[in-house]
């Protein structure tokens, strides 16, 4: 490979005393802190002792779960606490043995005083708890990957733009990523941080972005990252496979509007169905029907009150399907 392109994707410092956009970001993490990944009792080194004996029956429940593997490594859980996907399952298990064992003696020991001597109750509601939460830990890595490719490819547009125009500049490839660290990109922001911090350290950039490719939980951005690694390998033009990717990406925005719009129109009928004219003409009829003799209870204003209440519950409900509707490329 030519050492004109090994010395254009080294990192640089800036002309002068000014630190490099690098080293801003690795010596200032409090201007740009880094998402925690929080789980409870994890950090607890009772908790994590004592599960190691049931690593057996993380084995088992690995099977019972298998997207679990995926889940802990694009969610940051392994990078965070050091646990592989077993171990998890059984700190899963142990915690939520444990609560669920504690909370059955202490409501059966409570219960079983008094007139009504309940004592399997407090037994049933100590297991319903335990299996609650272990439903908690065991769902809570898919959810925090849910949400990181929901921030990811709410700015990956954006973000991929900025490192177009700056290695059409001529700006080397990891001065750029910096830059794409240090600006308003959300999630994006924080794995290029990652990216930086990782090449400071002295890893190389290929290998540091193909590892990102492999654990990040977003197909665009994987897309992406694999045509920057594919490019920096074979010597291509990085920003002509770059700009390929967002062409791509920007067809795949318009074609999930229109699938997004596509969704608005029967849930825009249903809204006013529902929300306007069932209520409109409800009021209508019940103030007509209490003219009736016989039916005056139906103009107590504890129904209105009910209506009213209805409405906004329904206003809040279809807020809500149309926003997890929404297209997480359109950003915003």
């Amino acid at each position: 490979m030519p050492d004109r392109w090994l010395r254009s994707h080294q990192p640089r410092r800036l002309s002068g005393n000014v630190l490099s956009a690098s080293s801003f970001i690795t010596y200032n993490r409090n201007l740009y802190p880094m998402s925690k990944v929080r789980i409870p009792f994890i950090t607890l080194s009772f908790f994590r002792n004592a599960s190691k004996i049931f690593i057996g029956v993380g084995a088992v429940l690995m099977h019972v779960f298998p997207y679990m593997k995926n889940a802990v490594e694009q969610s940051g859980i392994r990078e965070e606490y050091d646990i592989n996907p077993r171990e998890y399952l059984a700190f899963c298990f142990f915690v939520s043995a444990l609560i669920s064992c504690g909370l059955a003696v202490i409501l059966a020991g409570a219960l079983s005083f008094g007139k009504a001597q309940m004592p399997l109750l407090g037994v049933g509601l100590g297991l319903f708890v335990g299996a609650a939460m272990f439903m908690y830990l065991v769902l809570y890595p898919q959810s925090i990957v849910n949400k990181r490719v929901n921030q990811i490819e709410r700015n990956l547009l954006f973000s991929l733009r900025t490192l177009l125009v700056q290695i059409r500049s001529g700006v080397p490839i990891f001065n750029a990523m910096a830059s794409v660290a240090m600006g308003n990109y959300g999630a994006i922001a924080d794995e290029f941080k990652l990216v930086v911090e990782k090449v400071n350290s002295g890893r190389p950039v290929v290998e540091v972005l193909e590892e990102m490719a492999v654990r990040n939980p977003s197909i665009y951005f994987r897309r992406a990252l694999w045509q920057l690694v594919t490019s920096l390998k074979s010597g291509s033009d990085v920003g002509k496979n770059l700009e390929d990717v967002i062409r791509s990406l920007s067809k795949e925005q318009l074609v999930e509007i229109g699938r997004y719009k596509s969704i608005l129109n029967p849930l825009s009928m249903m809204y006013m169905m529902v929300a306007v004219i069932a209520p409109s003409l409800g009021i209508t009829m019940l103030i007509i029907l209490s003219f009736f003799p016989g039916m005056d209870k139906l103009s107590d204003k504890t129904i209105f009150w009910g209506l009213l209440v209805g409405v906004v519950f329904m206003q809040f409900v279809f807020l809500g399907i149309i926003k997890s509707k929404r297209p997480n490329l359109i950003g915003g």
